[in-house]
């Protein structure tokens, strides 16, 4: 029966739009259940016995048959910190307030590493167990206290650190903290960003979402996950990253959070920091680090093409 579940996946019997499930997806779907079942006292049905380490062949079969059927995967290029930049420099003060609320979501999703569900509402076609960040989780700080929501701009954009929380993500991982001190950079800065969005939603609930703002008519509107979409589209149009190698259409929210990780270990820091900012448990974060950039090389072959003479001690 989980087997036939596996396969009625992979034709999309429970995906939206009937999609083809990967052999990825299929593994994880399998274990989330797995895991679900044993926690309420019954036997994992991957394993012949429980105890046993390794799958039953059968599942582990099934997942290499799956994952050797499908395309290679295109993953979400890294957006480079200049068309954040760009963003931030050519909406941060446009006189639509809707899109100076988008850049400002663009600027602190790149600092933070946020994944897009963590700062837009879910589309409603299926329950998510992500909260999406709220005025209640930012915290602004000056000199080591926290700064009231409610004072005036100017007083908030003097902050000098900020701080999200993140209740619960797509991983499961509840009660995340952040933090970041402010860049002192006028243009891109998730302080004096993250001051924006909370100044906007002053007067409103403490659990009202970031990115909501009230427009010209005096309706209240959030920014969805699209608006963000096109933004970065645009950034990377106006940017110029056609002319640096990249596919667009291979570029979109996801490229945010691939490119702070890229950027953080291009500027030299370690993969344990990482790993704390993108809130990554395992090494799957490696595959953010891109190998599309050619930075990441830069110098190995000038290293590699130096004369070295070594022995060999092992035994013939």
């Amino acid at each position: 029966m989980f087997l036939a579940f596996a396969a009625a996946l992979r034709d999309g019997e429970y995906i939206d739009g009937g999609k083809r499930a990967s052999g990825a997806t299929i593994e994880e779907a399998l274990r989330w259940v797995a895991q679900c079942m044993v926690t309420r006292g019954l036997d994992d049905p991957r394993r012949a016995y429980q105890g046993q380490h390794s799958l039953d062949r059968r599942f582990s079969t099934y997942y290499r048959t799956c994952k050797d059927e499908d395309p290679p995967s295109r993953p979400q290029l890294a957006l480079p910190s200049s068309t954040i930049r760009w963003i931030a420099s050519q909406f941060g003060a446009a006189p639509v307030k809707r899109l100076r609320i988008v850049a400002d979501l663009i600027t602190l999703a790149f600092f933070f590493l946020l994944r897009v569900g963590e700062y837009t509402p879910s589309d409603g076609r299926r329950q998510k167990r992500t909260i999406p960040l709220r005025k209640k989780d930012i915290r602004l700080w000056r000199n080591g206290r926290i700064l009231n929501h409610q004072l005036p701009l100017r007083v908030l954009l003097d902050a000098d650190a900020i701080t999200i929380g993140l209740e619960n993500q797509k991983n499961g991982h509840k009660n995340a903290t952040l933090h970041h001190t402010a860049s002192y950079d006028s243009v891109v800065c998730p302080v004096r960003a993250g001051a924006r969005l909370v100044h906007e939603i002053r007067n409103m609930s403490a659990s009202t979402g970031l990115g909501t703002y009230t427009n010209e008519f005096g309706y209240v509107l959030r920014v969805q996950a699209s608006e963000i979409r096109a933004m970065i589209h645009e950034g990377a149009l106006g940017d110029g990253l056609e002319s640096c190698g990249y596919d667009l259409t291979r570029v979109g929210s996801h490229s945010l959070r691939s490119g702070g990780a890229t950027h953080l270990k291009l500027c030299g820091y370690d993969n344990d920091m990482i790993k704390k900012l993108g809130r990554w448990s395992s090494n799957t974060y490696l595959r953010y680090i891109q190998s599309q950039i050619g930075n990441l090389t830069h110098g190995i072959a000038t290293q590699m093409a130096k004369i070295l003479r070594f022995h060999n001690v092992a035994s013939t």
